[in-house]
């Protein structure tokens, strides 16, 4: 599998597949429709190939997310309903996309999701008919059950954390009345997602799995695969109801190039840099075109709309005592446990301080969960410490109660004519009542199981740490809340004509280009999105390859 060294060289060859963005779902595209050796496949990148240490250790994830490390560095718009404040919005800039920088989470979502999407109008796209999907792509090391899978390319693990805070934290959901699942990627047929869990993570041996890992790095073999990274596509050049050409410019050499779509275009750049291509290609609503100075090719109203993600505040608690995460950042420990980890995938730089999720119903009708909790066993400010300087930060944990199924929908849009400059997101988060008063139940629920008894041995005081009064703690989620970087719904599927997208993912008006990502939801999903990426990207490459076989 050649990497293509200089975008020059790329004009003498043809590809039945172009995919644009080396993400989760480009990784697994590019894996799974170049595994006939007949079938030719270029994925363009724009950022590189790396594997840093920081993405390597699972707990570099801390270090990587404060610098914004392998990051596209974009932030949304002042958010009028969050003070005037801008949202930090990381998206991965690498091979791997934001599988190599994200928590590693792994959460299919709640059935009633996918059920949902199908009584859209989405037909194929029901639990029982993308489950199958979920399980091919996973290699799920927990204990199994008919719906999990065992020999998938995406290895799912426990999370490992020993830390006594989470058996407090269940002790907690019990005493508060809630219920504990075993599974929740693994439910039995008809539950619903509900209740407290162990968290499940894309850790294999020690190393954080990404979608690069998964599916490619071992097959480096093939022939009929080429990647080329550093590599912007700035416009896609339609002819007769066709993506004839793309335009590509090399960020290492400045160089510019065209190449010819020869088959199928697959379009895999995320919810945000979708979008937007598509916009600078003259696909998109007619106003928007106008205010960038962009020639309108396709009307498509809903391109760059009905954007949605998860908000969600983090409720931070001091600790009494020192945690296990706390010991092993002295900086003695961290010196011998991080090289240990990044070499070999063992020791406790490998375990996460996050070690549960929990998801709660609202409405005792509704079909999926309005909150999802995550957990964490750190506080934000953690880091290296040595004794004879100091005892080390005050330790702490929290809980994070996040808005699955938000009302509120924001834009992406060009900021002008030039594509290389990054899009203008508007959230609008929270912007509805709704949303507000469902955030603000998930934050009672979170503040009940900290207040419970069972925490009262890990609380190092009794006060809370955020405001009880219901119209000030609404001030302080409008000051604190921030997006769990699950973006979606851009560029939706339906059966409408505002959808971009029919149930195939092919865009509308074009007959050999598709979008697979998750722009392409027609929904927000009940947790973590990577997974479901993965599932989609799945779903389309089998139906790629059926469709090729029958021609």
């Amino acid at each position: 599998m050649p990497f293509i060294s200089d975008i020059k060289d790329i004009n003498a060859l043809a590809f039945d597949f172009v995919i644009v963005g080396g993400g989760s779902a480009g990784c697994v595209l590019a894996s799974r429709l170049s595994e006939n050796s007949a079938c030719s496949v270029l994925l363009i990148e724009a950022g590189k190939h790396n594997w840093h240490p920081l993405i390597k250790v699972p707990t570099g994830v801390g270090m990587i997310w404060k610098h914004r490390h392998f990051d596209w560095k974009l932030n949304s718009t002042k958010t009028p309903s969050l003070n005037g404040r801008e949202i930090e919005l990381m998206r991965g800039k690498l091979l791997g996309g934001s599988s190599a920088i994200n928590a590693m989470s792994h959460v299919w979502g709640a059935a009633g999701d996918y059920d949902g999407w199908r009584d859209a109008g989405c037909d194929g796209w029901s639990y029982q008919e993308v489950a199958p999907y979920f399980s091919k792509s996973e290699n799920w090391t927990g204990l199994q059950n008919e719906h999990r899978g065992s020999d998938g390319p995406v290895t799912v693990s426990p999370a490992k954390s020993a830390d006594p805070l989470y058996d407090a934290w269940f002790r907690a959901v019990k005493s508060c009345g809630y219920g504990t699942i075993d599974d929740y990627n693994g439910l039995p047929d008809g539950a619903l997602l509900e209740g407290f869990a162990r968290s499940q993570q894309t850790i294999e041996n020690g190393f954080r799995v990404t979608a690069w890992r998964a599916y490619l790095a071992k097959h480096m073999h093939r022939r009929n695969l080429y990647i080329l990274t550093n590599t912007h596509v700035t416009r896609v050049k339609f002819a007769n109801n066709r993506a004839h050409q793309l335009e590509v410019i090399s960020e290492r050499k400045q160089r510019q190039t065209t190449i010819t779509i020869d088959g199928s275009l697959i379009l895999s750049a995320g919810a945000f840099h979708t979008p937007h291509l598509l916009m600078h290609s003259g696909v998109g609503p007619e106003a928007v075109l106008d205010r960038a100075n962009l020639p309108m090719v396709i009307k498509a109203e809903d391109v760059g709309r009905n954007y949605r993600d998860h908000m969600a505040v983090q409720i931070s608690f001091r600790r009494k005592g020192k945690g296990e995460f706390h010991h092993d950042m002295r900086l003695d420990r961290l010196a011998v446990n991080f090289p240990m980890a990044a070499l070999f995938g063992k020791g406790p730089a490998t375990r996460l301080p996050g070690a549960m999720h929990g998801f709660a119903r609202l409405n005792s009708s509704a079909a999926v969960p309005d909150i999802q909790f995550l957990f964490r066993g750190a506080p934000k400010h953690a880091g290296p410490w040595w004794p004879l300087v100091s005892s080390g930060y005050q330790d702490g944990f929290g809980i994070r109660p996040v808005l699955l199924h938000p009302t509120s929908h924001g834009t992406v849009e060009p900021a002008g004519a030039d594509p290389l400059t990054a899009p203008i997101i508007d959230g609008r988060y929270l912007s509805t009542r709704d949303d507000m008063d469902r955030l603000l139940e998930g934050v009672d629920i979170a503040m009940a199981l900290a207040d419970d008894p069972a925490m009262k041995d890990l609380r190092a005081d009794d006060a809370s740490p955020i405001p009880t009064d219901r119209k000030q703690r609404a001030a302080w989620i409008r000051q604190s809340a921030v997006t769990a970087h699950h973006p979606c719904g851009t560029c939706r599927m339906g059966p409408d004509e505002r959808a971009p997208l029919d149930k195939d993912l092919r865009l509308r008006g074009v007959d050999n280009l598709l979008v697979v990502d998750a722009s392409a939801f027609p929904g927000t999903v009940s947790g973590n999105i990577n997974a479901c990426v993965y599932m989609m990207a799945e779903k389309t490459a089998a139906m790629l390859i059926s469709t090729n076989r029958t021609r």
